[in-house]
């Protein structure tokens, strides 16, 4: 499968695109949380660090956003990690179309976050739904080499907190 990877800094984004990824996000959930619209999504990534999309034949099939720390991000879950650790590169969100899941592409999206976290020596963060249990990624994280740190209970959701 012949792949590229788009890869935007600092709040960059293929307008373009946005339709796409917001698709793939609502798809996607409850293993990624719900975006309002795609307004929601654009504000969202205005104000990432790192941002891909994953092109097949120039269709949007994956896409990643990511937070350094001191971003102006509403999360609680991003939360956790500011109060946790000083330096990180938090992934919020990763997503592939459930047509070209469990083909290696998760683990080529999280390649290139690690090249990009490596050039400033950051913590890689992410949490995973513990219930609803999303229990391919708790596999995939652990395989990936996170380690689980912390967990939280919330009214609707719970999730575990990995460090990489």
């Amino acid at each position: 499968m012949n792949t590229t990877l788009d890869v935007f800094t600092d709040g960059e984004y293929d307008v373009n695109r946005l339709k796409e990824i917001y698709e793939i996000n609502q798809d996607n959930v409850p293993d990624v949380g719900t975006l309002d619209s795609i307004s929601k999504l654009k504000e969202l990534i205005s104000i990432s660090s790192y941002h891909s999309i994953l092109l097949l034949d120039n269709n949007v099939i994956g896409f990643s956003i990511c937070f350094r720390e001191g971003t102006s991000y509403w999360s609680e879950n991003y939360k956790y990690f500011i109060t946790h650790l000083k330096k990180f590169l938090y992934v919020d969100r990763i997503a592939i179309d459930q047509n070209y899941r469990r083909k290696g592409l998760g683990r080529k999206m999280y390649k290139d976050i690690f090249l990009n976290a490596e050039q400033d020596e950051l913590t890689i963060t992410a949490e995973v739904n513990t219930k609803p249990i999303n229990q391919p990624s708790l596999n995939f994280h652990t395989t990936m080499g996170f380690k689980q740190i912390g967990k939280r209970e919330f009214l609707d959701h719970n999730v575990a907190y990995f460090i990489k």
